[in-house]
């Protein structure tokens, strides 16, 4: 006899490219008429993600991975081993990485940090701890011969980076293979935080998605080693959102999936999954993860559908594996009697263990439970039931079920954005009368004609869509599937939102109360009046709290190494006000929603060119001590602060006092005071001792034009100062040679802005954290650290009035810039110079002189840059959740809170 019409199911092949559409219910993997299809239970995973999930981190010492959900830390803070969130075994779920000799044991709290040899790790490429999620006790189906695979596990684990700061968990892992195929999926939740209000904390609703995608792959007898997509890998990344673009070039460009990315937008971590341009980008490819089973050596009966519906009638397809009988044919029995083998088949004989045959299931009728097909040797009366081994006499379920007929599934396509959305649908009858899959198809249009622009087979209820068009139309079709009968195609239409623009909303976005009114500051006050914003540093963008900034008064102590929030700042106190210049070029006082902001409103960036606030204090009621042929002294009372990283790190200064000699030779002083904290111990918070402290050097301040001008503009000394002082090396745990211990030598490409700030003031920055900010230390930020001119006013009529300013907010950066294209580039136009109001072209030359020098940038310097200063985007408001913060390769440490280092600063 010869075989009748073929009951295997042609499937619908997906063909949406780079961004595969992936269910979260899963993607089908196991055609249903699959033949060696065997069910495995106790299987393994092991996962190390990638080498920068073990990698030491910028602040907080490594990122690290943690057993089971972690709990709620309240705020976007460093984690301590008192909390209680760090643990390494929950339920399936143990967390392990090698030790020297190779062996995998779970670290603990300690020594989670360490590499194999048992040393710090650092932020360089290759340095991870290798740590790795293991999953245990999943349960699913394998196809060696199809390299088909479906298999889940039940178990959680969390994803910590920067030693706490922000952090999200995935459950329900789902491994699906098709033909070698597939994806790993997830459900993701987590914590995100407030990027303009740290107090706040927000929960991330559960969110599937797609841990890594592949191709390639061999499912074997034993097990399953998947490489992930991750070089070449393209992903859309939106021009206003908290990353830089992607950047496609070099070695190790690529992506996780586009879903993942996604999702860790809200986490802040957006920029660790893709190829961003910074420093860390060779440790964020995907690493292989291995899934380990034993296959049943068992009999096996594996039928091609595991319900069909009530008539059908093009037969039933089993295949038998494993059989200990030799020879003979398989005889299907219902309660005895036979099953009758569908027409135009073949007897199924046994041969080598094996047999295959088609029987006739129409005249089945519907029920709520399952058929059980028991399987003799040659005759259901009289022959011997097959060895099924363990389970006895062998056997296989089948459900009968009500036909498809005209019902259809209802659509719901819900998180539609400019490029991408998810689809979800139900239907309307219960278990088992439900289908065995679903076809889906995308048409771009009102309706589902044309050819489709994407397709797949799908299990589950839900198809997240990608790589969309904006604010275009499109139509989703659904249609049911059970075994080879299809059913009633449903349809629903939905349209992409505009794309997100690229301009900044009117007046820059920064809201919040202007305390200033409307009118310029004529620096209108009793006594001496002092400008000085220090450096174009000192009120820059931040890699990690938006900015730094200036803040009036002596900061009170906010009792731990954390970002400040509008409680913790003041922009005037007493005689000390902070201001900076509007769009106009006035001054105006900042307030805490504008201290970020330039004067076009735009939040300054570490990727911005000459991008600062241009901030200043103004000191006023300076007491004129002296003021004659022999010099000058003034005094104030009052002091400021200067806050980095918003608010990590924070040291003020106090009672000022210029002094001066006949030659215009001197400096000014203030009683320096602050907090230190150790960045291996978030408990830690130690107030530094207050002491005299030099702010600035100054050589040949005219004098003259105190009586001439009613006033000076001068810029200290820093460049060609040597820095002479005890401070020493500040880095990141098993940073090495890589931090920096001292002033980097003057070279042909620093000598421009080559120097340093007091070396009393200096050593004192040692206890603070910000060591290497006030010299050059060989990193890219080095070219903002020049002294920036003060003005000194010493008539009403004296008052600095803002030049122009050309600071960029956030450009799109490539890796390594041109000469022409870089940010830093010595030929770039500076800003002018403050002018006084009155004091003529001389003046006004010389400030801007002054300032062109101070600034001076250096040519051809290399550099790349991780995120914008929007760090996180949840909902339409922006968050912080501890962004991206891959520094442009630059270490975000001190030796005590962790802010070195010559790699950035």
């Amino acid at each position: 006899m010869t075989a009748g019409a073929g009951t295997w199911i042609t499937r619908i092949t997906a063909t949406i490219g780079a961004a595969l559409l992936l269910v979260g219910g899963g993607l089908v993997v196991a055609d249903s008429a699959q033949a060696a299809q065997e069910t495995v239970d106790g299987v393994d995973f092991a996962w190390t993600i990638n080498d920068e999930v073990g990698g030491g981190a910028y602040f907080g010492g490594c990122n690290f991975l943690v057993a089971g959900p972690a709990g709620d830390a309240g705020s976007s803070r460093l984690w301590q081993e008192g909390d209680g969130f760090y643990e390494t075994q929950a339920g399936n779920v143990t967390i392990t990485k090698p030790d020297s000799s190779g062996d995998q044991v779970q670290p603990t709290w300690s020594t989670k940090c360490q590499n194999a040899a048992g040393s710090p790790v650092n932020t360089s490429a290759g340095s991870t701890t290798d740590n790795q999620v293991n999953l245990a006790n999943g349960s699913g189906t394998v196809d060696p011969e199809a390299d088909h695979a479906s298999i889940g596990w039940d178990g959680t684990f969390t994803i910590v980076f920067y030693g706490g700061m922000t952090y999200w968990s995935v459950k329900d892992v789902q491994l699906e293979v098709k033909d070698g195929k597939g994806a790993l999926t997830g459900t993701a939740f987590g914590f995100g935080a407030d990027m303009f209000d740290p107090t706040k904390w927000v929960e991330l609703p559960e969110t599937k998605i797609d841990l890594a995608t592949f191709s390639g792959v061999d499912v074997t007898q034993s097990g399953i080693v998947v490489q992930p997509d991750y070089l070449g890998v393209e992903i859309d990344i939106e021009p206003d959102g908290p990353s830089n673009p992607q950047i496609r070039s070099g070695d190790t460009w690529g992506s996780f999936p586009q879903s993942f990315v996604d999702f860790n937008v809200l986490t802040g971590q957006a920029a660790y999954w893709y190829s961003s341009g910074g420093a860390a980008d060779p440790k964020k490819p995907a690493e292989p993860f291995e899934v380990s089973y034993e296959l049943s050596t068992e009999p096996i009966a594996d039928p091609a559908y595991d319900k069909v519906p009530e008539g059908y009638d093009e037969g039933l397809g089993i295949d038998f594996r494993r059989l200990t009988e030799d020879g003979g044919t398989v005889a299907a029995c219902l309660e005895g009697e036979p099953l009758p083998l569908q027409e135009g088949t073949s007897e199924p004989t046994i041969a080598n263990g094996g047999a295959s045959g088609t029987w006739d299931v129409s005249g089945l009728q519907r029920r709520a439970e399952p058929y059980r097909l028991q399987f003799f040797l040659d005759d259901c009366a009289q022959g011997q039931a097959l060895d099924g081994g363990s389970a006895g006499a062998l056997e296989a379920a089948l459900f009968v079920v009500e036909p498809l007929g005209d019902t259809t599934a209802a659509i719901s396509v819900d998180g539609v954005t400019h490029s991408s959305a998810v689809a979800t649908w139900s239907w309307p009858k219960a278990e088992p009368n439900t289908p065995e899959e679903y076809e889906f198809a995308l048409y771009q249009g009102s309706s589902a004609s044309g050819d489709p622009v994407q397709t797949d087979s799908v299990t589950g209820t839900e198809m997240r869509i990608g790589t969309l068009q904006p604010e275009t139309a499109y139509t989703v079709a659904v249609t049911p599937k059970l075994a080879t009968t299809t059913g009633a195609t449903s349809t629903q239409t939905f349209t992409t939102s505009a794309a997100p623009s690229s301009t900044p909303p009117p007046g820059g976005g920064g809201g919040g109360n202007n305390n200033g009114g409307g009118g310029g500051d004529d620096g209108s006050a009793d006594g001496v009046t002092l400008y000085w914003g220090l450096s174009m540093e000192a009120t820059g963008g931040a890699y990690f709290g938006v900015c730094n900034f200036l803040a009036a008064g002596v900061a009170a102590d906010t009792g731990s190494s954390r970002l400040w929030t509008a409680d913790d700042f003041s922009a005037a106190s007493g005689n000390v006000t902070i201001v900076k210049p509007d769009a106009s070029g006035q001054f105006q006082p900042i307030t805490w929603d504008t201290k970020c902001l330039d004067r076009n409103g735009s939040t300054v960036s570490v990727t911005g060119k000459d991008s600062y606030t241009e901030s200043q204090v103004r000191l006023t009621e300076g007491e004129v001590v002296k003021n004659d042929s022999s010099g000058v002294r003034v005094e104030w009372e009052g002091g400021f602060s200067v806050v980095f990283y918003g608010g990590l790190t924070y040291w003020s200064a106090s009672d000022l006092v210029l002094e001066l000699d006949a030659n215009g030779n001197g400096k000014l002083t203030a009683t320096g005071s602050g907090y230190g904290a150790s960045m291996h111990d978030a408990s830690v918070w130690e107030p530094l001792d207050a002491r005299t402290i030099t702010l600035a050097d100054l050589s040949g301040v005219d004098l003259a034009s105190i009586d001439s001008n009613g006033g000076f503009v001068h810029t200290p000394d820093y460049l060609g100062v040597e820095y002479t002082g005890t401070g020493e090396s500040q880095g990141v745990p098993g940073g090495g040679g890589e931090t920096a211990t001292g002033q980097a030598p003057r070279s042909a490409e620093n000598q421009d802005h080559w120097g340093s700030f007091p070396s009393d003031f200096v050593d004192f920055q040692n206890e603070t954290g910000q060591f290497s900010y006030w010299f050059t230390s060989g990193g890219a930020r080095d070219p903002y650290k020049p002294a920036l001119p003060m003005t000194v006013s010493f008539a009403d009529s004296f008052a600095p009035t803002a030049g122009g300013y050309d600071g960029q907010g956030t450009p799109t950066l490539n890796q390594q810039q041109s000469p022409q294209q870089n940010p830093l580039n010595a030929n770039a136009a500076p800003g002018d110079a403050p002018e006084a109001a009155n004091g003529g072209d001389a003046l006004a030359a010389q400030g801007e002189a002054l300032l062109e020098e101070a600034a001076g940038l250096a040519a051809d310097t290399e550099f790349s840059f991780e995120i914008t200063p929007a760090m996180l985007i949840s909902g339409g408001s922006a968050l912080l959740g501890v962004a991206g913060l891959n520094w442009a390769g630059a270490l975000f440490m001190r030796r005590r809170l962790g802010l070195d280092p010559s790699a950035y600063v």
